[in-house]
């Protein structure tokens, strides 16, 4: 998995806009699949589902 940090402006067209934004990079949809699934991530996961609500999405192709 590969994150960068950067500053973007986000205009919302349509819906309630987030409070933030995280992209993560992966070689496959296989392998961000298997990152998210993947029992060390979904005990974090789960602490995170606490706090708050969240949306989460696979991309392929940018």
């Amino acid at each position: 998995m590969q994150s960068s940090t950067v500053t973007v402006i986000l205009e919302v067209l349509e819906g309630p806009a987030p409070e933030a934004v995280a992209i993560a990079n992966f070689p496959t949809i296989d392998a961000a699949l298997a990152w998210y699934r993947s029992p060390d991530y979904q005990a974090v996961a789960q602490h995170r589902f606490k706090g708050a609500a969240y949306r989460g999405f696979v991309v392929e192709g940018l």
